[in-house]
C-alpha cells in the first residue's frame, strides 16, 4: 500500500520507492524536480492531482494521511464529478490521462504514457446538456489538427455513463 500525504491541498509521495511504483510504466503523478524524467531519475516527491488520488483510494492501492491522521479526498461535485468519471473511465479503458491545460483542454490522453508517445487524443468535459457553438468546433478542430491530434467532448449522461464526441478534419 502506497502512503499518500495530504499537503496544502495537494497530494505528495515522498518515498522513492513508492514514487516509482506509481510513477514508471501507469504514469499517476508529476515529479516535483523534473518535467521529463527519465529511467533513474529520482521521482519523490511526486505530486498526484485529486482525480488520480481518489481513483487509487478507490482500487484500494493507496493510504492517505495529513500528518499522523489517515483521510480521504473529498468527494467531488457538480463539473468537477463529471470530470472525474470521465478521468475514471479512461484510466479503465487502460489510457493513460494527465491534464491537458496546455493545449486548452481538460485532458490530454495517451495510449503509452508522455515520453514514450505524443497524446492522441485531448478530451474537453463538457455538462449534458452542453451546447456547442459552431466557434467552439472550429476552434477545437483547428487546435487539434495543427498539433495532430483528435479533438474530444466528453460528457456523462443521466445515468453516470460517459460519452464521447470525436472530431477531425476531413480534406475535401
Amino acid at each position: 500500500m502506497v502512503r499518500i500525504e495530504r499537503v496544502d491541498g495537494g497530494y505528495m509521495v515522498f518515498d522513492e520507492g513508492d514514487a516509482n511504483t506509481l510513477y514508471w510504466g501507469r504514469y499517476f503523478g508529476r515529479p516535483v524536480n523534473t518535467s521529463k524524467p527519465r529511467q533513474g531519475d529520482k521521482l519523490a516527491p511526486l505530486r498526484l492531482s485529486r482525480y488520480e488520488a481518489l481513483y487509487l483510494l478507490e482500487k484500494n492501492e493507496i493510504e492517505v494521511y495529513r500528518g499522523l491522521k489517515k483521510t480521504k479526498p473529498t468527494p467531488f461535485r457538480g463539473r468537477s464529478a463529471t470530470t472525474y468519471l470521465v478521468y475514471k473511465d479512461l484510466r479503465e479503458r487502460g489510457l493513460i490521462v494527465r491534464s491537458g491545460l496546455k493545449f486548452g483542454a481538460t485532458f490530454a490522453v495517451y495510449l503509452k504514457g508522455p515520453g514514450i508517445d505524443h497524446a492522441p487524443f485531448l478530451v474537453q468535459v463538457v455538462a449534458d446538456d452542453y451546447k456547442l457553438t459552431g466557434v467552439e468546433v472550429i476552434r477545437a478542430g483547428r487546435l487539434s489538427h495543427g498539433i495532430k491530434k483528435n479533438f474530444v467532448f466528453a460528457s456523462v449522461d443521466k445515468q453516470g455513463r460517459p460519452a464521447y464526441a470525436t472530431l477531425s478534419w476531413v480534406k475535401s
